[in-house]
C-alpha cells in the first residue's frame, strides 16, 4: 500500500472521529430544546417540503435515471433501497404525525436507520460538486438524519424528533428546488450543484438544531478540509481536483487543459490563437508533438500528455490499451484526446422520439462517428466517465470487453441505461450543428 493511500485512510479515520464529535454536538444542542421547539415553523417547512417532493418524485418517475445508479448491480440495489426506504419513511412520517401512533413512528425511524441512511452513506463517493465541500456536507446531513432517526426509534411518540427526521430526509428535495431555480436564473453556473446542496442545508439545519446549526456545519466542513490538506498533503493538481467543481459531463479538468496550452506555449502561432478553429488548434499541438513529422504520435507521449491534464485514471488505462496497438494518428488524436474537454452529447435533437428503438438508434448513430455500424468500447468508457461514474466502476463495467466493438443490437438490448439517459440529456445546439452530422448508412 502506497504512503499516499495510508494518509488517505488516516484522513477517513479522523473524519469518522469528528463525525462522532458532531453527534455529541447534536445531542448537546437538542437536549436544551423544549418539545415544541419551532413547532409551527417546522410544520410549515414540512408541508412545503412535501409539496416539492411530489414534483421531484414525478420528475424521477418520468425521466431516465443517471447511469451511475444503475450500471452496476450493487449501485442498482443501493438506489432501489434508497428509493424504497425513502418512500416508506416519507409516508409513515405523515401517518405517524396525523395518528400519533408510536408503532408507525418506529417504522419510520427503522426505514431511515436500516435503509435510507446506509444507502446514502454508500452513495457519498459518487456525489457531484466540489468534493472538499460536498463530501463533508453530505456526511454532516446524513449523520444528522441518523441522529434524529435513532432518537425517534427510542422515543417513537415524539413529534419533535419526527419533524426533525422528516426535515433532514427532505434535504435532497430542496437541493433539486434550488438546482432548478439557480439554473433558471443563471446563478452559480460554475458551482451549481454545490451551491444547491449547501443552500438546502442552510435552510434545514437551523430548523433542526437552531441558530447555532450553520456555525456547527461550517466548522465541520472547515475541519474536514483542513484535515485533508494537512494529513493527505495533496500536490497542486490533486488539490485542484479536491476543491474544484465536479461536473456531470467533463472528462478532463478544463482548467488544467487551458493552463497547459498557455503555460507550455504549445501553439506555434500563439499570437493568433483566438483566430484558430478548434481543429486548427488541435493540429498545431499535434504537429508540435510529432517531432519527426511522421504523421504519428507515440502512444507513450500522449499518455504523458493525459497525465498532465489529470485525465481520469480509468480513461488512462483504457487509452493505454488503445495506444499500445500502434502509433496515434491526427484523426485519433482529435477524436479521442483533444475533444476530452467537450460535453458528453453535444448534438441537437430535432424532435422528440417516442419509440425506444428509435432513441437507441439515434444515440448509436451519434456515437458511431466513423459510420462503421459499430461503437468502440473505448468510446463508451469515455462517455461513462464523462457522466461522472467512478473510474473503478466504469472499468468494472467494461473490464471484460477489452477492445470489443458493439453492434446496434448489443447496444440496444444490453445498454438501455446509457442510450435512455443520453437521449434525455443531450445538449441543445443550433440546428446547423445537427445538419452538419452526416446521415448514417444504417439509420432507418
Amino acid at each position: 500500500m502506497g504512503f499516499n493511500k495510508v494518509r488517505l485512510y488516516l484522513y477517513y479515520i479522523v473524519i469518522f472521529i469528528i463525525s462522532l464529535g458532531a453527534f455529541y454536538a447534536f445531542h448537546h444542542i437538542t437536549r436544551k430544546h423544549p418539545p415544541d421547539y419551532l413547532y409551527t415553523e417546522k410544520c410549515i417547512l414540512c408541508a412545503i417540503s412535501s409539496f416539492f417532493n411530489l414534483f421531484v418524485l414525478y420528475y424521477h418517475y418520468t425521466h431516465a435515471p443517471h447511469p451511475k445508479f444503475v450500471i452496476l448491480k450493487q449501485r442498482r440495489i443501493s438506489i432501489y433501497v434508497h428509493i424504497f426506504s425513502g418512500v416508506i419513511e416519507f409516508v409513515t412520517c405523515w401517518i405517524a404525525f396525523w395518528t400519533g401512533s408510536a408503532f408507525i413512528g418506529r417504522i419510520a425511524s427503522l426505514a431511515a436507520i436500516l435503509g435510507h441512511v446506509p444507502s446514502a452513506y454508500y452513495q457519498t463517493s459518487i456525489v457531484f460538486g466540489a468534493k472538499a465541500l460536498m463530501v463533508a456536507g453530505y456526511l454532516f446531513a446524513i449523520s444528522l438524519h441518523l441522529f434524529s432517526a435513532l432518537h425517534l426509534f427510542v422515543e417513537p411518540s415524539s413529534v419533535y424528533w419526527l419533524l426533525n427526521m422528516f426535515l433532514i430526509h427532505n434535504i435532497y428535495v430542496w437541493c433539486r428546488v434550488f438546482y432548478f431555480f439557480f439554473g433558471f436564473a443563471g446563478l452559480f453556473k460554475d458551482t451549481l450543484y454545490t451551491a444547491s446542496i449547501w443552500s438546502s442545508g442552510l435552510i434545514l439545519f437551523p430548523a433542526v438544531l437552531g441558530i447555532s446549526a450553520n456555525m456547527l456545519f461550517m466548522g465541520y466542513v472547515a475541519s474536514s478540509v483542513i484535515l485533508y490538506l494537512s494529513i493527505v498533503r495533496p500536490n497542486s493538481i490533486d488539490r485542484e481536483l479536491f476543491v474544484g467543481e465536479r461536473t456531470r459531463d467533463l472528462l478532463v479538468n478544463k482548467a488544467l487543459f487551458d493552463h497547459w496550452i498557455k503555460e507550455k506555449g504549445r501553439l506555434a502561432t500563439s499570437s493568433n490563437e483566438h483566430h484558430l478553429t478548434d481543429k486548427q488548434k488541435a493540429k498545431e499541438v499535434f504537429d508540435l508533438l510529432d517531432a519527426d513529422k511522421s504523421g504519428y504520435i507515440d502512444g507513450e507521449e500522449v499518455n504523458h500528455l493525459l497525465s498532465e491534464w489529470k485525465v481520469a485514471e480509468a480513461f488512462m488505462k483504457r487509452f493505454s490499451r488503445f495506444s499500445q496497438k500502434g502509433q496515434v494518428t491526427y484523426d485519433e488524436f482529435y477524436r479521442h484526446i483533444w475533444r476530452l474537454g467537450e460535453t458528453s452529447m453535444n448534438i441537437k435533437k430535432e424532435g422528440e422520439i417516442k419509440e425506444n428503438k428509435a432513441k437507441a438508434r439515434f444515440i448509436f448513430d451519434c456515437l458511431d462517428s466513423d459510420s462503421s455500424g459499430y461503437i468502440e468500447s473505448f468510446e463508451l468508457q469515455k462517455l461513462l466517465i464523462q457522466w461522472g461514474l467512478p473510474e473503478n466502476e466504469v472499468d468494472d463495467y467494461l473490464a471484460t470487453d477489452e477492445d470489443k466493438m458493439y453492434s446496434f443490437d448489443e447496444f440496444y438490448h444490453n445498454m438501455k441505461p446509457i442510450w435512455d439517459f443520453a437521449y434525455e440529456n443531450m445538449a441543445i445546439n443550433s440546428k446547423a450543428a445537427h445538419a452538419a452530422q452526416p446521415p448514417h448508412p444504417h439509420s432507418s
